[in-house]
């Protein structure tokens, strides 16, 4: 990540700077030793099915011969929170994440029961912040926030349609630690998360 992010903050736009982001992010997952992820409005990329982010690819206008690489790119970070030595994952849903059908009622009803599978992972703490919550920083929109061992950095990484934003000062980190301090105290613990998502399930399982 040092080699990719210089400076105070790192604003990546355009194409090439695009795919230099990706790169750092990717990096950032695989040496981070715990990864908070707030995610008010679509299920997070390293939780995603392959259909979800397929539906998200198609949809956001990505060239056809790139969308099957980039799936299998965004399905890929799922390992590093899956396998022998995963990385612990705090992942934050917005209720509004489980509800809206990404690419129809049967990929989002897959992604359902995917959630479900990953919160019963060891480094998977899943949570949802229900749509009757009030206000609560997950509203300014979506983040991740990267601790790493040793005594390296913490980083923020808030990603947009074309540009990432990545910030290691310290005053901007503790900011967003502070919000996913205020979302966790919102947020419904994981038995209930994972309740709630079983109930959406039957509710769009309905004939």
């Amino acid at each position: 990540m040092a080699t990719d992010v210089d400076g105070r903050q790192w604003v990546a736009t355009g194409l090439p700077e695009q795919a230099r982001a990706l790169r750092a992010l990717l990096e950032a997952e695989r040496d981070a030793c715990r990864v908070v992820t707030v995610a008010p409005l679509l299920v997070p990329g390293m939780l995603q099915t392959s259909d979800y982010a397929r539906a998200i690819f198609t949809a956001g206008d990505v060239p056809d011969e790139e969308i099957e690489t980039r799936v299998r790119t965004r399905v890929g970070r799922r390992e590093n929170f899956t396998g022998r030595r995963a990385t612990e994952l705090v992942a934050i849903l917005g209720e509004a994440a489980l509800r809206r059908p990404i690419g129809g009622p049967e990929t989002q009803i897959d992604q359902l029961y995917a959630l479900i599978d990953l919160a019963d992972l060891p480094a998977v703490d899943l949570r949802v912040i229900a749509l009757s919550c009030p206000w609560s920083p997950d509203l300014e929109g979506a983040f991740d926030l990267f601790d790493f061992p040793d005594d390296r950095d913490s980083v923020v990484c808030v990603e947009h349609r074309r540009s990432s934003l990545f910030l290691h000062e310290r005053r901007d980190v503790d900011a967003y630690r502070a919000a996913v301090a205020n979302v966790m105290n919102v947020a419904m613990s994981p038995v209930d998360s994972t309740g709630l998502i079983g109930d959406i399930i039957k509710e769009m399982e309905k004939p």
